[in-house]
């Protein structure tokens, strides 16, 4: 039978009994006791025995939930002028708890994943935990997402659409308007925060993608960090991205440390991921078994760099021979087999961005499947990691008590990997195309086919693979305008309170709907006021109602969509598209010219429209049939570009029209001694594109020094200081296509050196040539050309370190004396910036700052 128990019949699983508590003590503190001693301990253990449950059980019946912090109870006992007349209220020593029967929460998101993926949706990645959770619980063919990472993330958190809380963008930058600011609005708190207050201890792991760059620095601000989104605990990555072998790890509020690397190739993040999550629920469970809990699993995975160990990818060996024309027409035959898609369904067609498998030469397509192999093996570690936590969950005896809310994407697919694919993904990102041929022989030079996916690479595959993982539908991750890029798989599992194991709900539903239901679930309603500030109400439509029934009308009823221009109004069933005229991997200046503050007329781009009841995956577009409908839902759309503050449009590529934030004036940074590790990137001296100097007061012993002075990304694009053999040497990779080494011509002196690196650019332009010279004391040592620099990017997640390399390194002469530690001692580092000057300045930093968003536009 298609039902479910009342959302407030929560079934909870028994709670222990505690050690000493009144079901194991009949014959303990009750019995007479002549014994002085004795019985000044059995008094001393029922006092402590009344304190605890004193504290358990403090009484939270009429405290109004709404207003956080809860106020403090007020004193229910007597106090007198001594203790003989005083009466103790235990309750006014107790903690908050969650209303009775509240249960803990897993919420699971895996990243850049598509409809089309996960075999529990009839996709070719194996996913046997996520079918685990949807044959015992429900799946949902009709939830929605934003169509890109941070502002999906801002919403499902907050409960209110994305651009309302200032994610109209990615997390990474600060814009000057309301919805475009990466700063969530103190009144529009986060659930988790909600949660946290009421009780519940709470954890973030893995991805978080929503702290501004320039704050993601050791002295914060913190309140932009999950600690201040309401997670006790963090322990993840706070970019988009990050390496699977060598990431950064932030824990709560600071850099933990890079894990793996040369000196640790076992580590591997997704593991280390489940791990962790693990143990935090080992320990507050030994705390307090009885205290909910609610933790936020994101996943790097699918986002690029593909990584994942051969065993993982070696299944998939030749599954994707036939391409992904071929991908698509077998996933759609299995979604309708599984019932996931209507049986009159019908399956979009590939459009002319994409090529036809049968066009490919055999070199493009053993480069393609290779690429998809890698992919699919990397996406099930994810749900083989996920499924690591369910399972000791179960063994703990806390799975029945759990609600489970596991989403397989937070956008669609991602095709920022171009047609061709990547052995770097930081080509496109720097605006470097390279044919088949050419990735082909930069595979090759980093071991080759095989090598895909290693510590050696940085991989992305080909934008038709991530069209095909987005099936039936078309486009996919940043075309919010379409179904490919808004519409994910989800899965909900609650053992005791949903009834239709197994079931399918068809309701139209939104990432700003998991809020409400989680808060509808625990019994804790939406706030009105957090610390002192009254809250703008949560947007999202509670989904607890589809547990009982699966015919239950919708109740969402009404949805604006857009990312980058790309818009879509949803209302009672019809669905407006309307697409900017661009492919999402496509930022060249005369595309973006088209959409220049004074050339484009908004009211000049076209919208097409769907039926969804009668056409799942947009098919048949009714634009021309039902123009007064298409009118209607344009209007609707601008009214809630006006309240959600949406508006202006293109603010999110505001900074390719010349909109960026003001020029730093500061030239100079200075690391005091080695003990600076781990920099990010957002807040590194700026090197790239103009003339600057790293000068290090450096101490040599008499039998000489070897070892990193600084280093700053990896192999793949990244650069390094460092003494070998008595020399200084520099190493620059140019994206890992080019790499550039000099080396002193003789070896330094002892003592206190004073060693010196100038680049000096040839011309103030994005990725000048320029020269390198080396000093030692002043005198010059060495030097050479550098033909190319990096415009934009070195890495997507790695650091900068003084006296060391972490992570993969620069150099591969030291990969295996990693993190090869300066064995002298560091004075200081400093870094001297020369900007070119005005108007060349001004200009290359609206150059820069356009190309480090295009960066964060596609990924």
């Amino acid at each position: 039978m298609d039902g479910v128990l009342p959302v407030g019949s929560v079934r909870r699983c028994p709670k222990r009994v505690r050690a000493g508590s009144s079901a194991g003590h009949e014959d303990g503190a009750g019995s007479a006791q002549d014994d002085y001693g004795d019985a000044r301990r059995i008094v001393g253990a029922a006092s402590a025995l009344l304190y605890i449950e004193g504290l358990e059980m403090a009484d939270q019946h009429g405290v109004d939930r709404s207003r956080l912090p809860l106020r403090d109870p007020p004193f229910a006992g007597r106090r007198g002028r001594t203790l003989a007349d005083s009466t103790p209220d235990w309750g006014a020593a107790g903690d908050v708890r969650p209303p009775e029967g509240a249960p803990n929460i897993l919420l699971v998101l895996i990243d850049d994943a598509g409809f089309g993926q996960p075999s529990t949706f009839g996709g070719p990645v194996q996913t046997p935990n996520l079918t685990r959770m949807a044959d015992a619980g429900l799946r949902y063919n009709a939830m929605h997402m934003t169509a890109l990472c941070s502002p999906t993330r801002a919403a499902l958190l907050t409960g209110r659409n994305h651009h309302r809380v200032g994610f109209g963008s990615t997390g990474e930058f600060s814009g000057p308007f309301p919805g475009y600011t990466s700063v969530v609005p103190k009144d529009c708190a986060p659930f988790p925060k909600a949660l946290q207050m009421n009780g519940y201890s709470t954890a973030a792991f893995g991805k978080w993608h929503m702290t501004p760059n320039h704050v993601q620095g050791p002295s914060g601000p913190f309140d932009r960090w999950p600690s201040g989104w309401g997670f006790d605990y963090f322990w993840g990555f706070l970019g988009g991205e990050s390496g699977q072998y060598d990431p950064m790890i932030y824990e709560n509020n600071s850099v933990d440390q890079v894990y793996g690397g040369p000196a640790d190739r076992s580590f591997y993040l997704p593991d280390a991921m489940a791990d962790k999550t693990i143990e935090w629920l080992h320990g507050i469970t030994a705390h307090n078994d009885t205290k909910p809990w609610f933790v936020y699993f994101s996943t790097g995975c699918a986002h690029a760099p593909h990584q994942v160990t051969e065993e993982w990818h070696a299944k998939y060996r030749g599954k994707f021979d036939a391409g992904w024309d071929v991908y698509r027409e077998e996933t759609f035959a299995r979604q309708k087999a599984l019932g996931v898609v209507p049986e009159d369904a019908v399956l979009t067609e590939r459009d002319e961005a994409f090529p036809a498998w049968d066009s490919l030469s055999a070199e493009e397509r053993t480069l393609y499947a290779r690429q998809m192999e890698v992919y699919a093996g990397y996406q099930e570690n994810a749900d083989h990691n996920v499924g690591r936590v369910l399972d000791e969950l179960e063994r703990m005896g806390q799975l029945d008590d759990t609600l489970v809310l596991y989403i397989w994407g937070d956008n669609g697919a991602s095709m920022e990997g171009t047609l061709t694919g990547s052995f770097n993904e930081l080509t496109m990102f720097n605006g470097i195309p390279l044919t088949p041929e050419q990735q082909l022989a930069l595979v090759n030079a980093s071991g080759g086919i095989d090598a895909w996916g290693g510590p050696t690479t940085a991989p992305h595959c080909s934008a038709a693979w991530a069209w095909a993982g987005n099936a039936p539908f078309q486009w996919g991750k940043q075309v919010a305008s379409h179904l490919g890029g808004t519409r994910n798989p989800m899965v909900v599992h609650w053992p005791g309170n949903i009834a239709a194991q197994g079931g399918l709900r068809t309701q139209f539903t939104h990432v700003i709907d998991i809020g409400p239901t989680i808060l509808e679930v625990a019994g804790i309603p939406q706030p009105t006021s957090v610390d002192g500030i009254d809250q703008f109400p949560m947007q999202g439509t509670s989904l607890a109602y589809t547990f009982a029934d699966g015919t239950a009308p919708e109740r969402h009823t009404q949805q604006y969509f857009e990312i980058f221009g790309n818009r879509a109004m949803y209302k009672d069933g019809w669905w407006a598209a309307s697409k900017l005229p661009r492919i999402p991997w496509d930022l060249t200046p005369p595309t973006l010219r088209r959409f220049a503050p004074d050339v484009l007329d908004p009211d000049a781009l076209t919208w097409e429209l769907y039926y969804l009841p009668d056409d799942f995956s947009q098919a048949n577009d009714l634009a021309t049939r039902h123009p007064d409908k298409v009118a209607e839902l344009n209007a609707l759309w601008w009214q809630e570009a006006e309240a959600n503050y949406v508006t202006p449009l293109l603010a999110g590529l505001s900074a390719f029209f010349g909109i960026v934030p003001p020029l730093s004036e500061k030239t100079r940074w200075t690391f005091w001694g080695n003990d600076v590790q781990n920099f990010p990137q957002g807040i590194m001296p700026p090197t790239l594109n103009r003339s600057y100097t790293i000068t290090a007061d450096v101490e040599i012993p008499e039998d000489g020094a070897e070892g990193v002075i600084v280093a700053a990304f990896d192999h793949l694009g990244g650069y390094s200081l460092f003494v070998m053999d008595g020399k200084l040497h520099h190493t620059y990779s140019f994206i890992g296509i080019e790499t550039y080494r000099h080396e002193s011509t003789t070896t330094l002196p002892t003592g206190n050196v004073r060693v010196r690196l100038e680049f000096e650019a040839d011309t103030p332009v994005m990725a000048p040539a320029g020269t390198v010279t080396l000093f030692a004391n002043d005198r010059q040592i060495g030097g050479g050309r550098m033909d190319h620099t990096v415009p934009a990017f070195f890495s997507g997640y790695a650091g900068l370190d003084i006296g060391r390399d972490n992570g993969e390194v620069v150099d591969g002469r030291y990969e295996k004396l990693a993190p090869f530690a300066f064995t002298g001692t560091i004075h200081k580092v400093t870094y001297d910036i020369r900007p070119p000057g005005q108007p060349h300045n001004d200009a290359l930093h609206q150059a820069q700052y356009a190309e480090s968003q295009a960066r964060h536009v596609e990924a």
